[in-house]
């Protein structure tokens, strides 16, 4: 083999190296970075309460009685109105549907931290439902969580159709 031809190829697989020696380094700095993140957002959002209506709910000043599928006595308590008592993030997503609709009657749900407004929605006349409410917030032990449905009516107890999902993500 001529030295020329010899030189060249020595060149091309000297390139062919340094090229294959950047991708790993950019593979390697991207699985670093992307499972540190990964394992951060696991370790903070490791607490999850689903709440749905009683079957024989009752109302109490047109609060909604929640009863807990996934209870967890050190995060919230169930009830008429649902205690919580660790400080952190919440993520709430609430969604309301009546058994029938009242087309003259307008429905709104609201969802309140001690009195404070959080989420508020009118019910669809159509759909009987106020389709998918949610918010992040933060909420501090003590307070409580009340949903409220104005005027008062029968509404659906389906875990599909009436919901409220709270997700706990601790503080950093």
């Amino acid at each position: 083999m001529p030295q020329h031809t010899r030189h060249s190829l020595i060149n091309v697989l000297l390139l062919w190296t340094a090229i294959l020696s950047i991708v790993q380094v950019v593979f390697i700095v991207f699985y670093i970075t992307a499972g540190h993140r990964a394992s951060e957002q696991y370790r903070c959002s490791t607490n999850a309460h689903y709440a749905i209506p009683c079957e024989q709910h009752t109302f109490d000043d047109k609060r909604i009685r929640w009863l807990a599928k996934n209870p967890d006595a050190t995060l919230i308590s169930e009830g008429d109105v649902l205690a919580v008592k660790k400080d952190g993030y919440y993520f709430l997503n609430l969604q309301v549907t009546l058994r029938s609709c009242e087309e003259e009657k307008e429905h709104t749900v609201s969802l309140k931290w001690n009195n404070k407004l959080l989420l508020h929605g009118w019910i669809n006349t159509k759909s009987c439902s106020t389709g998918l409410l949610g918010k992040v917030e933060e909420l501090s032990a003590g307070g409580t969580l009340g949903v409220t449905l104005e005027p008062k009516t029968s509404i659906n107890t389906s875990e599909s159709e009436t919901h409220l999902d709270i997700i706990y993500m601790r503080k950093p």
